[in-house]
């Protein structure tokens, strides 16, 4: 039985349609015929592409030996470094044959923004395409993972060069002065007879830009979106509509030529890869709230695990390290926003910040007495949030009954 529509209320709703949008009717009739063709040849697709710009970040004043004195901040522009060379030039590259590979297949439409419209005519070969990218882009970050830990420590060694570098640069400035005070635009202050101070501070603030393990592996993604996200129901209807269509396709199949048919079941298989494209694109979607939470303890994690390095080779704190071992606590409270609960974490780094303001008010002697508690403090900080702990905790579903909405 064939369901009728009423007519009147089409026309109606064309014209109201029209009155908003200050066309007239027949418009409005044209475009949803042209969407709807457009939707049966082809789909709408904009690339999704992220975290390829994090290896590629602003030089600093301090690198380029630039003081808070110099006349030259005032208009020169810091440009931008690559922190993995050898990874990041490939990772542009990888970008940019996928923008021209959905370029190369597809049509701007202008009134859908960034989304361009694929022909289906054209997407057996850009999904190939796509595909030896997105293998030749996971082929490149397991690389870049393997290598991970040697290119920090070339990236350490990179750094103090240029600090060094820059120290010179700075302290050339003041020739014939003596007992003067090196200050970066930053407004933090260097003796001139200390100049390692000033090379661990501009390697930490570079080591502090380098992408995390994880976001690395989790973050830096190239895929393709389009314009309509669909929900596993809607995706279960056009399944069904499918099926029915195919089966009624199969009755009829002796009244088609082999060519038809041949490209009604290409049709169906395009379909069909896409409904599968936009559910793993659901099921890919965590939590926001998690993965904020994940970012935040990593570099939590990132900053304990280095301090902890710094104790164990210097006996202690040197430079601004005891700042930023008191500063921890105050970092995770204001970036969590109160949103983000982890109460042991949380009570690890309560007590952190209580010993750091009494080792900070103390003696140098009455310090080093206080090294040894601290440095377990930041072991019991580091292992709360190592990666595999956090794993446990989700897999337990701890996690989410502490997340406090």
């Amino acid at each position: 039985m064939t369901t009728q529509t009423n007519p009147t209320n089409v026309t109606a709703r064309q014209q109201a349609a029209a009155a908003r949008l200050g066309v007239e009717a027949d418009q409005v009739r044209r475009t949803r015929l042209e969407l709807r063709q457009l939707r049966e040849a082809g789909l709408l697709v904009d690339l999704d592409i992220h975290g390829i710009s994090m290896f590629s970040v602003q030089t600093t004043y301090a690198e380029l030996g630039i003081g808070a004195e110099d006349v030259r901040k005032e208009r020169l522009r810091a440009g931008r470094k690559d922190l993995f060379p050898k990874y990041s030039k490939k990772l542009r590259s990888l970008e940019t044959r996928a923008r021209q590979n959905l370029i190369d297949h597809s049509h701007p439409v202008a009134a859908f923004g960034g989304y361009r419209w694929l022909p289906w005519t054209a997407y057996e070969e850009f999904r190939e395409r796509h595909d030896a990218i997105v293998l030749e882009l996971e082929t490149t970050k397991a690389q870049l993972l393997e290598e991970y830990h040697d290119m920090r420590e070339v990236n350490r060694a990179y750094f103090a060069r240029v600090a060094r570098r820059a120290w010179r640069d700075l302290v050339a400035q003041h020739q014939g002065e003596t007992n003067f005070v090196i200050v970066t635009t930053d407004k933090l202050a260097f003796p001139a007879d200390d100049p390692e101070a000033f090379v661990e501070y501009v390697v930490q603030r570079a080591l502090g830009k380098v992408p995390l393990e994880s976001e690395i592996r989790e973050l830096v993604r190239i895929d393709y979106k389009t314009s309509v996200l669909y929900t596993d129901s809607e995706i279960a209807q056009e399944q069904a509509a499918e099926a029915r269509a195919h089966t009624e396709r199969e009755l009829a199949r002796m009244d088609l030529e082999d060519a038809q048919e041949r490209r009604a079941t290409k049709l169906e298989e395009y379909r069909r890869a896409e409904r599968d494209h936009a559910r793993q694109q659901l099921s890919a979607m965590g939590s926001p709230l998690l993965t904020a939470l994940d970012q935040l303890q990593d570099k939590v994690n990132q900053a304990a695990s280095e301090l902890l390095a710094g104790l164990d080779k210097n006996g202690g704190f040197r430079g601004k390290a005891s700042s930023r071992a008191a500063g921890l606590f105050s970092f995770w409270r204001q970036l969590n926003g109160g949103l983000l609960q982890d109460a042991d974490l949380d009570a690890k780094l309560g007590e952190l910040d209580a010993r750091m303001s009494t080792y900070q008010s103390s003696t140098p002697d009455a310090r080093q007495t206080q090294v040894g508690d601290i440095a377990a403090q930041l072991t019991e900080i580091a292992r709360l949030t190592t990666e595999e702990t956090r794993r446990a905790r989700r897999s337990a579903s701890s996690r989410a009954s502490a997340l406090e909405l």
